[in-house]
């Protein structure tokens, strides 16, 4: 009896050692990231694919440069607006454009939390210049318009429910035939615009489950360089009929600072929402999805 008793104490031993090295310490627990409070940048290696939609105004542009070139019947000319002419137009009158874009964005992690994409869109555009009370030049545009964009963002964990976030970015759209609307009674025969503006972008965004609220600040440069040909039927000294042909050729330059909220809902680990604002110059707002391959 007092062996079976003391075979019984040596198994029950035995299990109880076996039974604390399968099964992990406190320690060892405490290590175990929670998905819920500590959030992840994306991996290196992997890809990601962003649908998104984006609207943009951005007012206050500013005339650079301005050149009229003339196809007369005494001959070829140009004329350039002096700084003085510049400076009057940027005192007196408004520049605007908006633009509402659909694109797709297709991107690599060079790096944990670095990426890089590149994305291609359509662009309906609409361009406003001579802003004034009583006359309005508008651009908009016949076609979708073609717009490319390139994009490097980096992710850094600062705290298990913080992330810093830094962005920047490029786009460019070029159009073709533009619909012209003015008021000075001229045949606009041909037409058409290119744009550009990059961003440089600094936020901070905190983790709270499934949802992640970020905020920021940035800066921003466009570029906007829209060219109109517009003629009237004459005569030359002959007494010939004749066609006087004027090329407007403008480059409008314009910089903000802005700040930016938004927030990303995290479907599961490889598919996210996200929403975005930006204000008060330009005003933009972008919808997408980001879906890691």
């Amino acid at each position: 009896m007092i062996k079976q008793i003391l075979l019984f104490a040596v198994l029950c031993c035995l299990l109880h050692a076996n039974g604390n090295a399968q099964s992990p310490g406190t320690e060892s627990q405490a290590l175990t990231p929670n998905p819920e409070t500590n959030p992840v940048v994306q991996k290196k290696g992997s890809f990601f694919i962003t649908p998104f939609y984006e609207f943009t105004q951005f007012k206050n542009l500013k005339l650079t440069e301005h050149t009229n070139y003339y196809s007369l019947a005494e001959g070829e000319s140009q004329s350039d607006f002096t700084q003085e002419v510049i400076d009057e137009y940027n005192d007196n009158y408004g520049t605007e454009y908006r633009n509402s874009m659909a694109g797709i964005k297709i991107g690599y992690q060079v790096l944990d939390g670095l990426g890089i994409s590149g994305y291609i869109g359509v662009n309906h555009f609409d361009f406003k210049s001579w802003i004034s009370a009583e006359n309005t030049q508008t651009l908009t545009t016949n076609n979708p318009a073609l717009t490319l964009g390139l994009t490097v963002d980096y992710q850094k964990v600062i705290t298990n429910r913080f992330i810093g976030l830094a962005m920047l970015s490029s786009n460019y759209c070029t159009t073709g035939s533009v619909v012209v609307v003015n008021n000075t009674g001229l045949d606009v025969v041909s037409s058409s615009s290119e744009s550009m503006y990059w961003d440089a972008n600094l936020a901070l965004a905190y983790r709270a489950g499934k949802f992640v609220p970020y905020a920021g600040a940035g800066f921003t440069q466009q570029f906007v360089h829209p060219v109109t040909s517009e003629e009237t039927h004459t005569t030359n000294d002959n007494g010939e009929p004749w066609i006087n042909t004027t090329k407007f050729d403008s480059h409008y330059t314009g910089s903000s600072v802005y700040g930016f909220a938004g927030v990303e809902y995290r479907i599961d680990k490889n598919v996210s929402a996200y929403g975005r604002c930006t204000f008060v110059n330009p005003v933009r707002a972008t919808l997408g999805f980001r879906i890691v391959l």
